[in-house]
């Protein structure tokens, strides 16, 4: 299996991008993984940037099914989102997590995801949704394949 994680614009902080690359390495030790930074768009107007942003995103996931993180995606719990990986890890499918860029992503990058999940209620810059998305999907990767968590 692999995982791939897919977004618009760099890790701004230092911290947040260490941070990153470090789980997506722990991760590494279990499955293939596969970041894919894309340029983020240099217009001021936000509707352009969303749109500029998810035309990028669409040329990448093809027809892939994806999970986006997304603000008014459903919550998960961490023995939720572990059962989410154990589920493609038993199907052998890959696993695409798509973040958007800070505005956001388009209609119908939404509509076409296989699943809309959220982080949180509380709002997070684009640096720390990353870290997030990272640091979860090792804590459940420790979890399917029955590992205690490094603390």
């Amino acid at each position: 299996m692999k995982i791939k994680i897919i977004y618009p614009g760099k890790i701004k902080n230092s911290f947040a991008k260490e941070g990153f690359e470090e789980y997506v390495k722990r991760c590494g030790r279990f499955y293939k993984i596969e970041v894919i930074e894309l340029p983020s768009s240099r217009s001021k107007n936000k509707e352009k940037v969303v749109e500029e942003e998810s035309e990028r995103l669409k040329k990448v996931l093809t027809n892939s099914k994806y999970v986006l993180l997304d603000v008014d995606g459903k919550e998960k719990s961490t023995d939720e989102f572990a059962n989410m990986i154990r589920e493609y890890t038993d199907r052998g499918s890959d696993l695409v997590f798509v973040i958007g860029g800070v505005f956001g992503v388009n209609e119908e990058i939404k509509k076409n995801a296989g699943m809309r999940i959220s982080l949180s209620k509380l709002t997070f810059t684009h640096s720390l949704s990353l870290l997030i998305l990272a640091e979860q999907l090792y804590r459940s990767i420790k979890i399917v394949h029955n590992q205690p968590y490094d603390h």
